[in-house]
């Protein structure tokens, strides 16, 4: 007899009727069944068959399923007479959860037909797909413990369910018209309107109201995109006047939008359904359109998020007859995403929504494809909670995450789970959020921190948080972390040139830094070079006004002032003071912020509305291409400094000069390349490594991000980049992980 035990992603998701397909089909006898370790099967038979199987269970997973941990022994047989599948037990340890999927296509032709009993059923589901993080309360993931309890199979559900060789065995969310969930129409006071919930929903969009539409993992706002009005209505209510809103589109008529290649496609259509960011389709490139989308969805942006329906109501509304819908997170301004109607009362006029529980919340995940790597930008929904395996063991540790684009991270062993999406620190209900997220966590796969790592900024709520927990703190420097991060992605455990571009980290100096280039591992980092120290006036509230940069960059620089409009007399006046008296101004070395600088000097968004406004201003204004055969601006490279002066100083000409302005945009993406270029090889004579990593918010940019790619391997660096993690500071709690561990084992 072999027994054997297997940990991964194996309950919901159809592995229990794989393993028992499998064992029938090689005559075997024994059990499955699911336990808090994970899988454990015993199976009898000769020893070929026994072989055979342990093959095809490696070799033939279902669609979803995952093995991290595969163990077997033989023993003694015990003259099992069938094969069967046993009810759930608790053992010691856990096992892993699988993320909510996309309705597959097997229950969307099923959705779609007129005779099948869940035709344009909005629950229909299977061990393929629907949801499972969002539902779960504990875990073996069985129906008592999910948001399903409530409701009592039928017997037509229940004869699915309890059927070994049926789609739906044990599919937690199984259910049917006559005993699931079902859609309810609610106006501004949660009333219940009369109707089809659907035909309203539809009726409603085309009438331009703001709908509020309870989905998988949290709630969406919606209107129809093709409306400007009900767009700009939107805006105004959510506070939101520029940055871009996400379109759910109905398959058939994406390409009438966007320009869309067979990979996007697929992204698109992956059980995760991500928002993928792509190039707008212009309204001269041939296309007979007479649908458009409304100019203010994505205004000055020359790309669009769309995703597809992939909760099987979203099928009912997105359609040919309304085939663009904004669907944005639904959450008021600088809060987590919603999980009941009364939290968006002020924003929606009316509510598609429906009588499941929403237990777990997770917003959709974002990737922007690029040339040589699709950028993660959000990772959330239809990733989370799968863990990714660390490089080497740790003590349970918690890594608490920076401050925006908040997440933390848990490890066990050499596993490392990190949370969904939960927004940016500033408000109460984040880190409420935060806090129930992080306690589930515990719940579900049974850890308990020894250890707790945390930003250095000594302001940030995670690094308060971290230090009233009384356990063994660790205080991560930011950049550091970012590259550790990316690192522990690709498993490395050495020395590396690490980059790290971006906004905003507190350096060991108190300085303001984010233009850095490392020798780092997991313990240790050592600041080879940097961009020279600039005036940052104001602090956090220069950067929401990157004229403000502009102006007292230039007179670090002694750049030509007059040339920067947008900057009031007063304001002027102001900076100038603050530099001369050294009052209220931060020196920064910041990535970020030299993209703030130029994008301001080019008069391009004086103030800005959204993180990073005016830095992907300046990257669209370069255009689609490539660099490589661009002018770079001056620059100097002396001892560990990357001087900047000489960048801003020449760009300051070119406006005088009347440079086109894509010009000038592209010289300076050259620019930073070229003194990446340097200061690489530089360190590399110095430290004789030739491993690059790229991390920092910056590196979202994809002229630079490409560029860099291209030009450090042509120069025989070998470059690792983020792939299953984000670039921005998503990731950073999995490098304060990894680094507290390594300090703490020194």
């Amino acid at each position: 007899m072999y027994q054997i035990k297997i940990n991964g992603i194996v309950q919901g998701v159809g592995f229990r009727p794989f393993i028992y397909k499998l064992a029938t089909e090689q005559k075997l006898t024994g059990f499955v069944l699911n336990s808090t370790s994970g899988v454990l099967i015993e199976a009898e038979g000769n020893k070929n068959s026994l072989d055979k199987f342990i093959y095809r269970i490696k070799n033939e997973l279902p669609p979803a399923a995952k093995i991290n941990e595969f163990q077997f022994e033989e023993f003694p047989d015990k003259r099992y007479d069938t094969f069967e599948i046993r009810m759930s037990s608790r053992s010691k340890g856990s096992t892993l959860i699988s993320p909510d999927l996309a309705v597959c296509d097997d229950c969307i032709n099923e959705f779609n037909d007129h005779d099948d009993l869940r035709f344009q059923y909005a629950f229909i589901n299977c061990t393929n797909c629907g949801p499972r993080y969002s539902i779960i309360e504990d875990t073996p993931y069985d129906r008592p413990v999910t948001s399903m309890k409530s409701f009592v199979m039928c017997d037509y559900c229940e004869g699915e369910y309890k059927d070994p060789l049926n789609r739906r065995f044990h599919a937690q969310p199984v259910a049917c018209p006559q005993c699931g969930p079902q859609l309810q129409f609610l106006d501004k006071d949660l009333s219940p309107i009369l109707g089809n919930p659907i035909e309203n929903t539809i009726r409603d969009l085309k009438d331009g109201k703001i709908i509020g539409i309870k989905g998988i993992g949290g709630f969406h706002i919606a209107c129809d995109a093709t409306n400007y009005n009900a767009v700009e209505l939107l805006r105004q209510r959510k506070n939101r006047p520029h940055k871009p809103f996400a379109v759910m589109c109905n398959e058939a008529n994406i390409s009438d939008i966007v320009i869309i290649n067979y990979e996007h496609l697929k992204l698109l259509k992956s059980p995760a359904a991500p928002i993928v960011i792509l190039p707008k389709r212009s309204n001269s490139e041939g296309l007979n359109r007479e649908i458009k989308i409304a100019e203010n969805v994505a205004p000055q942006n020359p790309n669009i998020g769309i995703f597809l329906p992939y909760a099987p109501h979203h099928y009912q509304f997105v359609t040919e007859e309304l085939p663009f819908v904004i669907m944005t997170s639904g959450n008021n301004s600088n809060e987590p995403i919603a999980r009941t109607e009364n939290e968006l009362q002020e924003l929606c006029d009316c509510f598609l929504t429906h009588n499941r529980p929403i237990l777990n919340r997770s917003d959709d995940s974002i990737i922007l494809p690029a040339k040589e790597q699709n950028i993660l930008i959000r990772r959330s929904r239809g990733f989370v909670p799968s863990p990714i395996k660390l490089p080497s063991q740790t003590v349970p540790t918690l890594g608490c995450g920076a401050e925006l684009k908040l997440t933390f991270s848990l490890s066990r062993k050499n596993d490392l789970f990190i949370s969904p999406y939960i927004g940016n620190s500033g408000s109460k209900e984040t880190m409420d959020f935060y806090l129930e997220t992080y306690e589930k966590y515990l719940k579900w796969f049974k850890l308990k921190p020894e250890l707790i790592a945390c930003d250095l900024q000594p302001d940030f709520a995670t690094t308060r948080f971290a230090e009233n927990t009384k356990l063994p703190l660790v205080k991560v420097q930011h950049h550091h972390a970012h590259i550790s991060a990316i690192m522990a992605e690709h498993k490395l455990d050495e020395k590396v040139i690490g980059i790290s571009y971006d906004g905003t980290g507190y350096g060991t100096d108190a300085a303001i830094w984010g233009g850095e280039i490392f020798i780092a591992d997991h313990t240790n980092f050592e600041r080879l070079f940097h961009l020279n120290y600039m005036p940052l006036p104001g602090g956090d509230a220069a950067i929401t006004h990157p004229i403000r940069i502009a102006y007292a960059y230039s007179i670090a620089a002694g750049a030509n002032t007059e040339l920067v409009n947008g900057i009031s007399e007063l304001e002027r006046n102001v900076i100038q003071k603050q530099l001369q008296n050294s009052f209220n101004v931060f020196q920064t070395s910041s990535m970020g912020r030299l993209f703030d600088c130029i994008s301001a000097m080019l008069g391009l968004f004086p103030t800005i509305t959204f993180e990073a406004q005016s830095a992907m201003a300046l990257e669209f204004l370069c255009g689609n291409v490539s660099v490589s055969d661009s002018e770079p601006y001056s620059f100097e490279i002396s001892e560990d400094i990357i001087d900047i002066r000489p960048i801003i100083i020449e760009v300051s000409k070119d406006i005088q000069k009347g440079v086109d302005h894509k010009v000038i945009s592209q010289k300076f993406h050259k620019t930073i390349i070229d003194f990446t270029l340097a200061s690489v090889q530089k360190t590399s004579v110095v430290s004789g490594l030739n491993k690059v990593v790229l991390s920092g918010g910056v590196m979202q940019n994809r002229i630079l991000l490409n560029g860099l790619i291209e030009t450090l391997t042509r120069n025989n660096f070998t470059v690792y980049t983020p792939r299953n993690l984000s670039p921005n500071d998503g990731s950073i709690s999995v490098g304060q992980v990894m680094i507290a561990n390594r300090i703490i084992g020194s």
